[in-house]
């Protein structure tokens, strides 16, 4: 029975270090869009 918690945190947690890897480049991609855009529009409205 220990060893079979064991193996679930270890999967729980390696799961866990995927979803964190695969999330935050998507996070920060979408991060860099929206300051972008934010700039573009302050581009436009200067103008």
């Amino acid at each position: 029975m220990r060893i079979r918690t064991i193996l679930k945190n270890a999967v729980a947690s390696y799961v866990t270090v995927l979803a964190v890897l695969v999330l935050l480049p998507a996070f920060l991609i979408t991060n860099d869009i929206s300051i972008i855009e934010e700039m573009i529009e302050s581009m436009n409205t200067s103008q």
